[in-house]
Parts: structure tokens; C-alpha cells; sequence
């Protein structure tokens, strides 16, 4: 008989709460939905087999993408994510799409005029935003505005062991793991053949702790506010964050996607290591 293993157990209860969340949230947003609340979401359709056959690459902003050559990413198809724009190559890159959900958009945290920031460096940018923002009045002058494309996605639901063949379906409430989460899921609903992932080394909270910077541009000046409540929380954030991708590299394998990692180091090793100067 197998020793009982208490954190063991803990970790399947764990995916099962989150389980019944998942259930939660679907039925509220199915619920909400017959009113009509959602009937922007079937814009999302337009994004199905976008990329159908192709391959794209999703960009962190973690300090490794330093150290390899983003000009090669020119003419490719690629999702940047949050101040990504302050990248050098950024204007040159022209990215397809830009990626925000964290809540410091919304909250004032982070200044709504980096949408203005984004679109300045590049005209022809497609936005993927948090849908729970869709309804605040700061961004209704960005919905209004034709030259802002914007499509936006609901990614609350959790990622566990149980649903490795369930699909994605971005016209309603679907799986995430934060921003790259959301952008992984968004490429394999666009039907991309092959996702690779660079500068997610998934390590910038430790950094944070130890006073080293944590992206390319250095260090999120907000983070400097934080107390040591913010510190645990933050924790046990990055705990379920890493647990998603682990169950979301579970699976892509389950159902034959190909997803890579690129980057320079990190911890993501349950994504199969590609060397990106080789793919060029």
C-alpha cells in the first residue's frame, strides 16, 4: 500500500477547487451571456485559423531577450506582451499582436496611455485585452476609435489535470496562465502550427526578491511599494502560474500541439528546448 503523501493530497484538492471554479465561472458566464452581456466576444470568431499551418512567437519581456536578436522576428508572426514597446526593436519588429490582462491596467496601476504608447510605435498592431475591461469607461475612447483593432478575450478559468481534451473557444470564458498563458492559448485557437516562446524565463518574481532586475527594461517601479503581505501573495500567484503551464504543456502534448521554448535559460523546461538563432 502507498504511503499517504499529505502535500500530495493537497495539490489534488487543490485542482479540484479550482475544478469547481472553473464550473462556477462558465455557467455565470453562460448565464450572463443569454442577456447579451458577452456579444462582443463573437467578434473572436475572426480569429480562428488566422494562422492556420504557421508558425508564431511569443515574446516575454524577461532579461534573456538581451542576450538573442529580436530583428530576426521582422516579417514573422509575433505576440508581445505589457511594456514590450519599450523594447529597441520594437518599432522595427511591428509585432501582430499586443497582449495586456494584468488588472494594474485597469486599476491606474499602470497608465492607460500605454495602449497609446503601443499603437504609436506600431499603427497596424492588433490588441488582445482582459474582457472584464471591456465595460470601464477608460476604455471606451479606445473601443470608439477605429484605428485601435481590439479583440477581446476572457481567460479566467484555470488550467488542470482534468480537461487535456477539452478545446479553447475565445468567443467565451476559456483557460489561461497570465499574459503568456493567454497568448499561448490564443495561438493554438488561431490554429498556429508551431509556438515558440522567448524570453519567459519565469523567474522574475525571484528576481524581484533578491533586488536584481526582473525584465529588459529593467525593474517594474510599482513592485517597490510591495509589503511582505504583497510578497506572500505574490507567491502562491506565481505557484499557480507555473502549475498552469506545467498542465497546459500536458496538454499540448495530449493533443499533438507543438509548443518550444526559446529562451535563454528559466525554468520552463516542460516545453521542449529549441535553439532560436537555428530556426532562422
Amino acid at each position: 500500500m502507498a504511503k499517504f503523501n499529505f502535500w500530495n493530497f493537497k495539490h489534488f484538492l487543490d485542482d479540484c477547487f479550482f475544478e469547481v471554479v472553473n464550473l462556477v465561472l462558465k455557467s455565470i458566464f453562460y448565464l450572463k451571456g443569454l442577456t447579451g452581456k458577452y456579444s462582443y466576444m463573437n467578434k473572436n470568431k475572426d480569429l480562428l485559423s488566422a494562422h492556420e499551418g504557421k508558425r508564431v512567437f511569443i515574446v516575454g519581456n524577461g532579461p534573456s531577450v538581451q542576450q538573442q536578436n529580436l530583428k530576426l522576428l521582422k516579417d514573422e508572426i509575433t505576440f508581445f506582451v505589457n511594456r514590450a514597446f519599450k523594447h529597441e526593436e520594437y518599432e522595427y519588429i511591428q509585432p501582430t499582436y499586443h497582449v495586456f490582462v494584468d488588472p494594474k491596467l485597469a486599476s491606474g496601476e499602470w497608465e492607460i496611455t500605454m495602449l497609446d504608447a503601443v499603437l504609436k510605435k506600431n499603427p497596424n498592431v492588433t490588441f488582445l485585452l482582459n474582457a472584464k475591461w471591456y465595460y470601464l469607461d477608460k476604455f471606451k475612447p479606445y473601443i470608439n476609435d477605429p484605428k485601435f483593432k481590439i479583440y477581446w478575450l476572457n481567460t479566467s478559468l484555470f488550467l488542470t489535470p482534468f480537461h487535456k481534451y477539452r478545446t479553447f473557444d475565445l468567443t467565451k470564458v476559456t483557460y489561461g496562465a497570465a499574459v503568456i498563458g493567454q497568448a499561448m492559448i490564443s495561438a493554438l485557437y488561431m490554429k498556429a502550427d508551431r509556438v515558440y516562446l522567448l524570453g519567459v524565463e519565469s523567474t522574475g518574481f525571484c528576481n524581484e526578491l533578491l533586488k536584481q532586475e526582473s525584465h529588459f527594461y529593467g525593474i517594474n517601479p510599482e513592485n517597490n511599494q510591495k509589503n511582505i503581505e504583497d510578497v506572500y501573495k505574490d507567491l502562491y500567484f506565481n505557484y499557480l502560474y507555473i502549475k498552469n503551464l506545467f498542465y497546459f504543456s500536458q496538454y499540448c502534448k495530449a493533443k499533438g500541439y507543438q509548443v518550444f521554448n526559446c529562451t535563454v535559460g528559466g525554468i520552463l523546461d516542460m516545453f521542449e528546448r529549441k535553439t532560436y538563432e537555428e530556426l532562422f
